[in-house]
């Protein structure tokens, strides 16, 4: 097997990380199949392990137990530029404090292609010209990064994730910096990537966002998945209450929409008390 031949399959198989021996695993024997071609939402509440599950499919951290294979291959296995040119990540925390142009940033992209020594092609500079658009960052390609807003350098890391032209685009909580148009523009943008034939995965807060956009869910909950599968059969009441302790209200819609989720009332937990 070649380390360059299109990802089709994601296996994650008993996957367990467990940092601190004095505490519950992160990641407690999580198997899954992420398979090419979807957009999954991974949803929890805070400490659920989502982005330490991110994190593992990446090779950024290593697993106590468990693997985790594309196509078959254990990531471990592959070389890093080569995982590069098929797996890109957007991670949650941004530096702000970088003097890089708009352009520079985006361009960091094409590095898993470039050969050492060598300036950017014609076609280097067609697909960040294509990755600045998609993210709404043309017309700040000239400003230094230092001199943004947080959901501007926000789109422009975002742009550096799509120049990279990975099949499998990893994101973290990308919307979380954005406000309410720039999140939309953002979601419509992933959806049409995943269009192309692109497979996303993203950690998401917003279960409305990933039940419009996501075609599959992850739900987790203390390091485990919970549930998963279509956002109709994992957004449901009782998953929500039993995962995030709190009561939900559900709001129909009519044309086949799912339903508005809204929490309502205190958590259960201070109802209990």
């Amino acid at each position: 097997m070649t380390e360059e031949k299109n990802v089709q399959k994601i296996r994650v198989s008993h996957l367990t990380w467990q940092p601190d021996r004095d505490k519950e695993p992160i990641l407690n024997d999580i198997c899954l199949e992420l398979l090419a071609g979807e957009f999954y939402g991974i949803l929890g509440p805070n400490g659920a392990g989502k982005t330490s599950l991110v994190r593992q499919i990446l090779r950024l951290q290593k697993p106590d137990q468990g693997t985790v294979a594309l196509d078959g291959q254990e990531v471990g296995r592959i070389r890093r530029d080569a995982l590069a040119r098929q797996l890109s990540f957007l991670p949650q925390a941004i530096r702000g404090d970088v003097e890089f142009s708009v352009y520079e940033v985006a361009a960091m992209g094409r590095e898993p292609y470039r050969r050492r020594f060598l300036g950017l092609g014609a076609k280097d500079r067609e697909i960040i010209e294509r990755a600045l658009a998609a993210a709404n960052c043309t017309h700040l390609k000239e400003k230094p990064v230092s001199c943004l807003s947080g959901g501007e350098r926000q789109r422009v890391m975002i742009a550096r994730t799509i120049a990279q032209d990975t099949p499998w685009i990893f994101l973290d909580e990308p919307v979380s910096n954005l406000d309410v148009k720039h999140q939309m523009e953002l979601m419509q943008t992933l959806k049409r990537l995943q269009g192309q034939g692109r497979t996303v995965l993203a950690v998401l807060h917003d279960m409305n966002l990933a039940a419009s956009f996501c075609t599959e869910l992850i739900l987790m909950k203390q390091g485990k998945v919970f549930a998963a599968g279509k956002p109709r059969d994992v957004l449901t009441k009782e998953n929500l209450r039993q995962v995030y302790e709190v009561e939900f209200t559900f709001l129909e819609r009519g044309g086949g929409k799912l339903p508005y989720i809204v929490p309502c009332g205190s958590s259960l937990r201070a109802a209990m008390q």
